[in-house]
């Protein structure tokens, strides 16, 4: 009996062929595995496929998730985030200050840790990165700037600044980094206008990261 012509196994009868239930079966089963599967929750899809097969995908009801395997574990599909601080923040002269990120817009795998002020990398990958921080225009001239850190050591290619008083408006910056598992991304901002400055709020956004998972 012939095979699909998509390399997939399934077995195709020919008009000559008997009819063969447990081929038909087969081919079902086969079907499923290779679909979307929809589980309650990660518990519910690890009873179920007790032995994954790589590139399987499960969608899962509870977390709102889509989750897909990569041979040796269960991916979330979903990475993306955008977590901000919802509130304004005194930056002492030329001090590296960590934005106290405290809420999010969207966060798919839950990595917003508020207390600690970082986004935490659910996988390893290439992740582009935006971050901001707007400036209250009050205050002497100098430099504002911004840049991420993972664990506490700068990213590159993360940092930007502007001179002068006039650098009240949004400061932006995207990059694009490879970084592990489980690494803590935080903001950080310093000013050099002779004393202490404040963050501003338009928008109800002080600082925030917008993060998108780009590849593996």
């Amino acid at each position: 009996m012939a095979t699909d012509s998509y390399g997939q196994g399934f077995q195709v009868a020919a008009l000559t062929d008997p009819p063969n239930a447990q081929t038909l079966a087969t081919n079902l089963a086969l079907m499923a595995g290779q679909t979307v599967m929809r589980f309650t929750n990660a518990a519910a899809r690890a009873a179920a496929i007790t032995s994954p097969v790589a590139g399987m995908h499960a969608y899962l009801v509870t977390e709102k998730r889509l989750t897909y395997y990569d041979g040796t574990a269960w991916i979330i599909q979903n990475t993306n985030a955008f977590v901000y601080a919802s509130a304004v923040q005194s930056v002492l002269h030329n001090t590296a200050t960590v934005i106290n990120i405290n809420a999010a817009i969207v966060d798919d795998t839950a990595g917003l840790n508020v207390g600690g002020h970082y986004w935490l990398t659910p996988m390893a990958g290439v992740y582009r990165m935006t971050a901001m921080v707007s400036w209250v225009g009050s205050g002497g001239g100098g430099w504002r700037t911004l840049w991420l850190t993972s664990n506490g050591t700068q990213i590159v290619g993360s940092q930007g600044g502007s001179v002068g008083s006039t650098v009240g408006t949004t400061q932006e910056r995207t990059c694009v980094a490879t970084l592990a598992a489980g690494r803590q991304i935080s903001l950080v901002a310093l000013q050099q206008s002779g004393g202490a400055l404040s963050t501003d709020l338009p928008g109800n956004v002080a600082g925030s990261i917008e993060f998108e998972f780009l590849h593996a």
